[in-house]
């Protein structure tokens, strides 16, 4: 993520204006651990296990309904929607997360629909992901043996230009991820290259 999305994304501690009385405080280690603790805590007992059964409850619907999902359309499909929703979060993000526009004044209308956008747009994502992977998924099973080499095989040869390309972390997921959401950054999400429109 860019460095200005992050601040969303984390704690700050301010330090208070230094005076001639007081000097310039900092955050007690304790605290800082304290709060460390407590969003570890809350990431890997509520938000993942949310996540996980989301995921899990979408893919096992598809699974259920199988003849309406088969793989290789559950693959392109996720694929297009991801990407085209990739390709739509810097229009999006400049109408619905950014400042009102010169003239413009709050309205009820516009909170409400900047609202129901992202929520449309964060689930329309989420299952375009899961499509994506489980069609990913589903087309290996079809392709490759149940064996340990054949999995192997896939996981070295994925593995390898991940390393090479520096993006490893890649393969971590939540609990060790955990997005809030904000305005500001609703539409937000890291490349590779972190390229601006």
């Amino acid at each position: 993520m860019d460095s200005t999305d992050l601040r969303h994304e984390t704690i700050t501690f301010t330090a208070l204006e230094p005076s001639d009385h007081h000097p310039t405080r900092r955050p007690r280690p304790c605290v800082k651990r304290i709060l460390h603790a407590g969003d570890t805590l809350l990431s890997l007992f509520v938000i993942s296990p949310l996540v996980v059964s989301h995921w899990r409850g979408t893919w096992g619907y598809m699974d259920l309904n199988g003849e309406y999902f088969p793989a290789w359309h559950s693959f392109a499909l996720g694929s297009i929607l991801h990407t085209a929703l990739a390709l739509l979060r810097e229009p999006l993000q400049a109408e619905f997360s950014g400042p009102s526009r010169q003239g413009q004044a709050k309205s009820c209308w516009r909170t409400v629909r900047r609202f129901l956008v992202i929520k449309v747009y964060t689930y329309v994502f989420s299952i375009s992901c899961i499509m994506h992977w489980r069609g990913g998924w589903d087309v290996m099973r079809m392709y490759l043996d149940h064996d340990v080499w054949p999995a192997m095989t896939v996981s070295a040869i994925c593995f390898v230009p991940l390393v090479l390309m520096k993006s490893v972390r890649n393969l971590l997921a939540p609990p060790f991820l955990i997005l809030t959401d904000h305005k500001e950054c609703a539409f937000s999400f890291p490349t590779r290259f972190r390229i601006q429109q």
